[in-house]
């Protein structure tokens, strides 16, 4: 092989290399990435454990609240899992027929003259599709909030008796406090 050649060869493998050092810039990007979501699901992890552990000290210095703890904490967990249930929103088959119908719709509408009466049909169908379980939701969190404001009501006083402040207890809890100050106005109102 003459120098000529070597050079030829030379400058071959370095434009091969070239690309070779893209992919290892891209999935160290990733890996910062996946570094970063790890770090944030620690740090949640530690916040609701800090929470547990709020509460365990405060059930240490004051037995008498343990009751209304963990009722307080039963009514919030039952609000939170009301809320994932509406934040669902249709479920698998819901959305398999209702792609269905959808697609049952738009080739009848090429001979809309002569079925307007099934597109009708089927439009019906669709708008009714999901809402009762819908509304069901809705009412048991209307019922899972009208609980907690009973515990709250029930216990608050003997939280704030021994002074503690019951979102520090449990977080979760301000989230529906504006809520829980309606409905007690709405109540007091009628």
């Amino acid at each position: 092989m003459n120098v000529s050649e070597e050079q030829t060869d030379n400058t071959e493998v370095s434009s091969e290399a070239e690309p070779a050092s893209e992919p290892v810039q891209a999935s160290s990007e990733d890996a910062e990435r996946i570094t970063k979501r790890k770090l944030e699901e620690q740090l949640e992890a530690l916040k609701r454990k800090e929470a547990e552990l709020r509460r365990a000290l405060v059930l240490a210095d004051h037995p008498a609240l343990a009751d209304g703890i963990r009722q307080l904490q039963g009514r919030t967990y039952a609000l939170e899992r009301s809320e994932e249930k509406l934040a669902l929103g249709l479920t698998k088959a819901e959305l398999r027929r209702r792609e269905t119908l959808q697609k049952k719709r738009s080739g009848l509408e090429d001979k809309r003259a002569e079925l307007d009466a099934q597109i009708a049909v089927l439009d019906g169908e669709l708008l009714g599709l999901g809402v009762e379980r819908q509304q069901g939701f809705e009412a048991e969190h209307r019922q899972a909030l009208e609980e907690l404001m009973l515990a709250l009501d029930a216990h608050l006083g003997h939280v704030q008796a021994a002074g503690l402040d019951v979102t520090e207890l449990l977080p979760e809890l301000a989230r529906w406090l504006s809520e829980i100050e309606q409905l007690a106005a709405r109540k007091t109102a009628n």
